[in-house]
């Protein structure tokens, strides 16, 4: 009765095995913080952009043509860059998932691989086990299910019955243990295939989630793509009314000496930051002659000049060159050195930055629209340092820039 229960659990085993698996669901555990954190940065840009929208609007529809108008249309350009500079993070950061989940399914397919051929081969050794217990069933079945009782009245003496009784004990023992290593087996077996189904399950939302962020990709590729184009629109926009106000524009690209009070304050801030600077011993020399080894390279890669040293057209004074570029220019270090005022204002010089060159030189490049660098890191000649606009008082997108000697205001061409 034992052998019959051991048997029938063994074929119930093997119609599990055969017809049905069990479930499980394959959670993948991906970062959502910094998706996050770009989604608010997005929604934060959106809502800035819509209000210089509405003021670039405004002012089209009553002044168009005028500095105002130049000055909010180059806001609204600065906001756009910074939307687009969110959307290309973010293009970066799907990138690395894409990157990661591709590794992830190279991964599981292998591991799907190497346990199929496990599964296979314990399937093998167990059919095999299987079948020789049934060939002996079925041999048994044949001699017609003699009774062990049967089996040892049938004896002719005394000594037939004691071998043959060692026999039926021998052969119990045997089927026994074939039935028990069956069952381990077996069990064995079916965590084989829950564990290659976990990890089928895997594979099959690793591929959706990579087709997902694949099509998230193209779209967000086509936004960006969209927006540079409608950017450069507005560039281009921005450009022509300073063209066509060149006459004026070029009497006060900038208005840095008007406010007697803010120039004090932020020179003020400037000497301040060399005094610093020299004390703790972080720039190379912020005295001396000013001679400099070789030419300073230009701030951008634009050349011409809407206003030059000392003066305006006017004859105001001006102390340094202005070279107008469109919003998002890069802005090169004119030699290496080390940074020692990055400070963004929104008058004024407004994002602006110096590097000391030693020997008493320095570099000024005023009204950026982003500040790339920190306090106290050294630059390389021509490494970008900032992105160009029109923040502080600026009335239309360009590179204000300085050299200075000590401190003081010096004509740039002679170094460049």
């Amino acid at each position: 009765m034992q052998s019959k229960g051991k048997i029938a659990k063994v074929l119930s085993l093997i119609l599990c095995v055969c017809f049905a698996f069990s479930s499980f669901a394959g959670t993948s555990a991906l970062a959502k913080e910094s998706a996050s954190s770009l989604e608010t940065k997005k929604e934060k840009i959106q809502k800035q952009i819509d209000e210089a929208e509405k003021k670039v609007e405004k002012l089209a529809s009553e002044k168009k043509e005028t500095q105002e108008y130049i000055a909010a249309l180059d806001k609204k350009i600065q906001l756009k860059q910074d939307q687009i500079d969110v959307l290309e993070e973010d293009v970066s950061a799907l990138k690395s998932e894409i990157s990661s989940i591709e590794a992830s399914i190279v991964k599981t397919e292998d591991e799907i691989e190497k346990t199929q051929k496990e599964i296979d081969k314990k399937q093998a050794e167990f059919d095999k086990t299987f079948a020789e217990y049934c060939q002996r069933l079925r041999a048994m079945y044949v001699s017609g299910h003699a009774s062990n009782l049967e089996v040892l009245l049938t004896c002719s003496d005394m000594s037939s019955m004691l071998t043959r009784s060692q026999m039926i004990k021998s052969v119990s023992e045997q089927d026994s243990s074939t039935l028990d290593s069956l069952m381990t087996q077996m069990e064995q077996i079916e965590k084989d295939k829950a564990a290659l189904e976990t990890k089928i399950n895997k594979l099959n939302k690793d591929k959706k989630k990579l087709e997902e962020d694949k099509e998230k990709l193209t779209n967000q590729i086509a936004t960006i793509e969209a927006s540079k184009r409608e950017l450069d629109k507005e560039v281009a926009e921005c450009n022509a009314l300073m063209k066509k106000l060149s006459s004026q524009s070029a009497e006060y690209m900038e208005s840095i000496e008007d406010d007697k009070d803010a120039l004090a304050k932020v020179e003020a801030e400037i000497q301040a930051a060399y005094a610093k600077a020299s004390k703790t011993g972080s720039i190379s020399g912020s005295t001396g002659s000013g001679a400099h080894s070789g030419a300073l390279g230009y701030p951008t890669s634009y050349r011409g000049i809407s206003a030059g040293y000392p003066n305006y057209s006017s004859g105001r004074y001006h102390g340094g060159v202005d070279f107008p570029c469109p919003t998002g220019t890069s802005v090169h270090a004119a030699a290496s050195g080390t940074v020692i005022v990055v400070r963004p204002l929104w008058y004024s010089y407004g994002h602006h930055i110096i590097i000391d060159h030693g020997n008493g030189l320095s570099t000024l490049y005023a009204h950026n629209s982003q500040l790339l660098v920190s306090v106290g890191q050294h630059v390389s000649k021509g490494q970008i340092i900032a992105k160009s606009g029109s923040t502080g008082n600026s009335t239309g997108p360009h590179c204000h820039f300085e050299v200075r000697v000590n401190g003081t205001r010096v004509n740039p061409m002679n170094y460049l």
